[in-house]
């Protein structure tokens, strides 16, 4: 139980280190709505998306995660709660100016640590993702839902699995890009990161999953920057 209570705090450690590095970045424009993107499923990017909201909502109010990837929801996975409702219920139920909150798709989450937070999760399959993520609709939400919340954590859809992250990342502030130390084939997260970029997404920073820690054999998380708008390779 010790071990346990030292990886959390080990965990919370590097989360508030991210997030001091988000609030740094954005010194000169707020980045409300930021999403988390990685070049292929299973790189870490949904227990990313997560703890970055937990750590988030421990600071501010009214923190929201949003789970997009519509093709293979994690989210709720994650937090053990129903994906019965969510963000494909509001879509087709969406009225201008009502509340995101009113919705009973939105879930508030509490978490051991003590934070609380606001979930939407996928909700139903739908046949149509990338039209949906592109869609007016879903842009008239994620402004509803700026009124609302001070910080909204998207967790997108991988970049060589589907296009949908590319409307994603046009309509967030900033764009964090997961890759894993341990399975991501770095040319291919390079190539993944131009083409966000290329197309107007704003990519702030990486955060690196999966590094091995030496002395237990164990694989953790750590965080760098380097793939901002100021450090494109030449």
């Amino acid at each position: 139980m010790a071990r346990k209570k030292a990886n959390q705090f080990d965990l919370d450690e590097i989360y508030r280190n991210l997030r001091a590095n988000i609030e740094f970045a954005q010194l000169d424009e707020h980045m409300q709505v930021i999403n988390i993107v990685s070049t292929f499923p299973d790189e870490g990017k949904t227990t990313v998306a997560r703890n970055l909201a937990r750590i988030m909502a421990a600071k501010y109010q009214n923190v929201l995660l949003m789970d997009c990837d519509l093709r293979n929801p994690s989210v709720h996975k994650q937090l053990h709660i129903s994906n019965s409702k969510g963000l494909s219920n509001i879509i087709s139920e969406f009225e201008p100016n009502k509340p995101i909150r009113s919705y009973d798709a939105i879930r508030a989450v509490k978490f051991e640590t003590g934070e609380r937070l606001s979930v939407l999760t996928t909700g139903h399959r739908v046949p149509n993702p990338s039209e949906i993520l592109d869609s007016r609709r879903f842009g008239e939400i994620l402004n509803q839902a700026r009124k609302e919340y001070g910080y909204i954590i998207i967790d997108c859809p991988p970049m060589t699995a589907t296009s949908d992250a590319v409307p994603i990342s046009n309509v967030a502030d900033g764009t964090l890009f997961v890759i894993s130390s341990k399975d991501t084939d770095k040319r291919k997260a390079r190539a993944a990161i131009h083409d966000l970029q290329r197309v107007g997404g704003n990519v702030f920073g990486t955060v690196l999953t999966k590094v091995q820690d030496l002395g237990s054999k164990r694989y953790g998380y750590g965080y760098g920057y380097g793939y901002g708008e100021n450090n494109k390779e030449k």
